[in-house]
């Protein structure tokens, strides 16, 4: 009776957690967290989740039981005979429940239970229910069965292992049962289960991957999610054990071809092949080459390329919105880029201008699309090849795209100019006549329709941008053009344009200060004027951009107009930063007035010194927060209200503070994975540039900070954006060269100090890291330090050995990047 009532009590509770009322399910909570301290809850837990007519209470009472059992203490406090009585029932309930949101509830379960129990061999019934499963006759049995082992695989996987070899012999049936998910359900197993495979297991483990290609076929006939979701397995096995791939990569990437060139398939599928193939050529350039698939690679990328899109989301991407990545287009380009990062130009350049020049001279503007995207995708990678066999009839070509009536046409050709002029740098530089005019013209015709009332063209993000990069590196060359140009970006601000348009004209002004230095004087004064409204009043959230892009085009003025010029203007400017930073708490304002008070730096030095201590201390903050950190997870419970998380804080127990699930080590198995958000990333590797700056400038009045800065910093080497650790790396070079040249008598300890850290972690990066970027940023440091201070950066024992053992691993292709594929 009590036992009964006890179970009555834990169906009321549950039903008022989910209840769309504030209130009672606060009290559900509070009486949840009573129950759990009592003898005997999980028993009866598990009679709800067993026997409740309620659905969604039978899936709360399973994912209660997984999160307070989910912890060996827990588990090991219950009775042998309670033990086994949960895992005799938790079958029992998988075999009769219905809802399958509640079965995966209860699969989970199952997992974590497995994860306890399976190693030491305590629950061989397990296996069996698995092995009478997946071989029974009856295929939702047959399904059941698969689908247990693909949950406990993804909890459990290490425990499952020494059974592998006989659940891939099943596997190989349940793979041919393409009309039900089983065959979905064992490639997700053997994804789960890829990054454990050993030696012993990879011969039958590469048996089954042809009927996977065959089940994901049939998939996607049925459910083209799913078969995307199956083609994970490619992703994994590349990335973790690609031997077991080889074998079969031939078959997996005709495959992949034959998804991405299908333009009747759902763009999920397709971006996921796209992808695959893009990552399989950056890891395998060599099989790629030997087995002749740069001519189909190319063929189908670029027919993608050239695809009719419904909506303007080609547009969106070319005119400077890059999105999420979500189009097959998008994800074409990608891989078109890391062909040409990867392959040999002589292999790909032939082969792509054979695509490249017909679809020019079609006439149809999809094909001339497509052209203009490959050929910007591939400037990166050839430039070598472009610069010096293709730029000017190419340059020509771009120039007449500019110029078309189609909007299309016109905004992939700015696409093309833009890539062009990033990549091509100084030959293209050499063409400023021709291009320049072209260029001022669509300006013109620009501000002339936004002016009138019309919305901005989306070409106007890549016409500015191809505008920036040509400035930036004509320098001296840029000011016969000077005026004209000036006179443009003032009609910009001037007219009522948007405030993005307004917002790049601004920026553009930055980058024709660093093209025009001392000679942006006559115009500093105007200038001024236009920006003195963004940077003195409070901003609405629509027009913050223009103040943060302000600050940054003043901070290019200060650092470009020389000491003369700027001297007068640089402690209003500090003062202007402080403020807004106290004002504004965002971290596109922050990282913006940091990079402001660096360029200051350069003009004020020492006098930099009584504004430090307020600076230094929210760079600090910025270098330490957690700002941004978004936890992402699992959708396993979707549906389910949030108060579970709630029981998961510390209440008092008899023994002390405890966590009512089990969760007190923090590590939640519901968490799928972290990310950050982008402008808190950007504040962070913005931070480290301007500390790199401060450090260079402000010589001694510096020291004070010198060190908090550098374990600031060097905490940062190991994080997980290759924007912040490139930034990082050339801070802490900066750091160790000011320090050598500092008379200082701390500095000498700093320098002895640093310099024995950094260089055995440079050493550890060339080696260990993932991103070309990073690791050229590395060997970078090592060169700039070895010539700003000399021999005393080899004074500590194994210093030489470590840099020229890094040299000779980089050009023997022993480091990570290069070796790739050796």
């Amino acid at each position: 009776h009590t036992t009964t009532a006890m179970t009555n009590t834990l169906n009321d509770i549950l039903n008022k957690l989910l209840v769309p009322d504030n209130a009672v399910i606060q009290e559900g909570t509070k009486e949840l967290g009573e129950a759990l301290k009592t003898p005997g809850v999980v028993g009866e837990l598990c009679k709800v989740m067993g026997t409740s007519s309620d659905p969604q209470v039978r899936q709360y009472a399973a994912v209660i039981l997984r999160k307070r059992l989910g912890k060996a203490r827990h588990w090991t406090k219950l009775e042998a005979d309670v033990k086994n009585g949960i895992k005799e029932g938790v079958l029992q309930a998988l075999i009769r429940e219905p809802e399958s949101s509640v079965r995966n509830a209860i699969a989970q379960f199952v997992g974590v239970i497995a994860r306890h129990e399976l190693q030491a061999g305590n629950w061989p019934a397990l296996l069996q229910f698995i092995q009478q499963m997946v071989q029974s006759q009856n295929v939702q049995e047959r399904q059941l069965g698969v689908y247990v082992v693909s949950v406990v695989s993804g909890v459990a996987g290490d425990q499952l292992m020494p059974h592998l070899r006989h659940l891939l012999h099943l596997f190989s049936t349940t793979l041919d049962d393409t009309t039900s998910p089983a065959a979905f359900h064992t490639i997700q197993a053997l994804t789960n289960f890829a990054p454990l495979v050993d030696q012993d297991n990879m011969t039958e483990f590469q048996a089954v991957l042809p009927k996977v290609l065959e089940a994901i076929k049939a998939l996607l006939t049925r459910d083209e999610d799913q078969a995307a979701e199956a083609m994970e397995l490619f992703d994994v096995l590349a990335e973790c054990e690609v031997a077991l791939l080889v074998p079969h990569l031939r078959p997996v990437i005709q495959l992949c071809l034959d998804i991405s060139g299908n333009s009747s398939l759902g763009d999920t599928v397709r971006v996921k092949a796209i992808t695959f193939l893009g990552y399989i050529t950056r890891l395998k350039k060599k099989y790629i080459l030997k087995n002749k698939l740069v001519v189909p690679l190319v063929s189908v990328m670029f027919g993608v390329a050239c695809s009719e899109t419904e909506d303007d989301s080609c547009l969106g991407f070319l005119g400077g919105d890059e999105g999420e990545g979500g189009s097959p287009m998008h994800a074409a380009a990608q891989t078109l880029d890391a062909c040409a990062l990867h392959l040999p130009p002589d292999k790909l350049l032939p082969c792509l201008m054979g695509h490249v020049e017909p679809a020019l001279k079609s006439g149809n503007p999809h094909q001339v699309k497509g052209a203009y995207l490959a050929l910007a995708m591939v400037a990166e990678g050839c430039a070598d090849t472009l610069r010096n066999k293709h730029l000017h009839p190419l340059l020509q070509c771009i120039c007449h795209g500019i110029t078309n009536e189609n909007q299309l046409v016109r905004n992939s050709a700015l696409f093309a100019l833009g890539q062009f002029a990033e990549h091509l740098q100084p030959d293209i530089s050499k063409y400023h006549a021709e291009l320049l005019p072209v260029l001022f013209d669509y300006l013109t015709q620009t501000c002339v329709v936004v002016g009138s009332g019309g919305s901005d063209p989306p070409g106007v993000d890549r016409m500015f941008y191809a505008l920036e990069v040509f400035c930036e590196n004509l320098e001296s060359e840029l000011l016969p053009h000077l005026p004209a140009l000036m006179e443009r970006l003032f009609a910009v601000l001037a007219a009522r344009t948007s405030v993005h348009m307004k917002e790049l004209a601004i920026s553009a002004i930055g980058a024709t200060a660093n093209a025009a230095k001392e000679h942006m004087s006559p115009y500093f004064q105007q200038i001024v004027e236009m920006l003195k409204g963004y940077l003195t009043v409070d901003q609405s959230e629509e027009t913050m951009t223009l103040q943060v892009q302000s600050i940054d085009t003043l901070g290019q003025l200060a650092r470009c107009m020389g000491v003369e010029n700027f001297t007068v203007y640089a402690p209003d400017c500090v003062t202007l930063g402080l403020g807004l930073m106290e004002r504004k708490d965002d971290p596109d304002v922050r990282k913006t007035c940091y990079l402001l008070f660096a360029s200051l730096a350069s003009v004020m030095k020492a006098d930099m010194a009584p504004h430090l201590p307020k600076i230094m201390e929210r760079m600090m903050l910025s270098l330490r927060s957690t700002d941004g950190v978004v936890t992402h997870f699992k959708d396993d419970e979707t549906g389910l209200p949030t108060t579970i998380e709630g029981l998961s804080e510390s209440e008092e127990e008899e023994d002390g503070e405890v966590d009512l699930l089990g969760n007190e080590d923090g590590d939640d198995e519901d968490v799928a994975g972290y990310s950050v958000e982008n402008a808190f990333l950007e504040e962070k590797e913005d931070t480290c540039v301007a500390l790199r700056e401060l450090s260079l400038h402000c010589g001694d009045a510096f020291l004070p900070y010198m060190d908090k800065s550098g374990e600031e910093v060097y905490k940062m080497l190991n994080y997980p954006s290759e924007d912040v650790r490139q930034a990082a790396v050339g801070a802490m070079a900066q750091f160790v060269i000011s320090l050598a040249k500092s008379s200082a008598p701390e500095a000498a300890e700093g320098f002895k100090k640093w310099i024995q850290v950094f260089i055995p972690k440079l050493s550890e990066l060339i080696r260990t890291d993932e991103e070309r970027s990073v690791v050229m940023a590395c060997l970078e440091a090592y060169a700039e330090v070895l010539k700003e201070v000399g021999a005393r950066v080899l004074v500590p024992q194994g210093h030489l050995e470590a840099i020229t053992n890094c040299v000779k691993d980089v050009m023997q292709k022993k480091d990570y990047v290069s070796g790739y594929d050796r």
